[in-house]
């Protein structure tokens, strides 16, 4: 929690496997747009996204992470004042959630230990290409349980389905987490 010009910072982690659609949901939810042709960068990218919940001004600066676990001796530099976290997954694409054990672990573990229990989401993207769909509603909700995640959302960054949702959920479940607002 940092406060900059707002009522509130929170920083938000959003990861998961490469080509999932992270990029594309941080376009969705900022520029209001999709790019089919966006290219994943190096390490992170950050964003930021300016929200109004019971009546505080929230920014919600957004931490892309983009690398693979070769690199994961850069979670804890990354993760520092972490205040919720976003795994996403890719729909039509089982394997980029195979993993989801080793980014929850590794995740958590990059934590500071009075972060431990911030609040996760589970995100399938790309539903837009439903008929093309290789995990189940039914898996994912199974998996969320088993990993405890907070909630589960699929979402469209095409199509807008559910962008803003998943993020309001999120800020408001820190909220209710950590009790910033009260």
């Amino acid at each position: 929690m940092v406060k900059i010009g707002r009522d509130l910072t929170l920083k938000i982690c959003l990861f998961g496997e490469n080509n999932v659609g992270k990029t594309s949901l941080i376009q969705a939810l900022i520029q209001k747009r999709f790019n089919k042709e966006t290219k994943p960068q190096t390490f992170i990218d950050i964003e930021i996204k300016d929200l109004t919940i019971n009546s505080s001004k929230i920014a919600l600066q957004i931490w892309i992470l983009k690398f693979d676990f070769q690199f994961e001796f850069f979670f804890p530099i990354f993760l520092r004042g972490t205040s919720g976290g976003i795994f996403m997954y890719d729909i039509t694409n089982y394997s980029s959630i195979s993993n989801v054990e080793k980014w929850i672990t590794t995740f958590k573990e990059g934590l500071s230990n009075d972060r431990k229990k911030i609040p996760l989401l589970l995100v399938g993207g790309k539903v837009d290409l439903y008929k093309e769909r290789e995990l189940s509603r039914k898996n994912a909700r199974k998996i969320s349980k088993k990993y405890n995640f907070l909630n589960y959302f699929e979402c469209s960054s095409k199509t807008g389905q559910n962008v803003e949702k998943i993020f309001e959920f999120l800020a408001r479940s820190i909220q209710k987490h950590e009790d910033y607002f009260n």
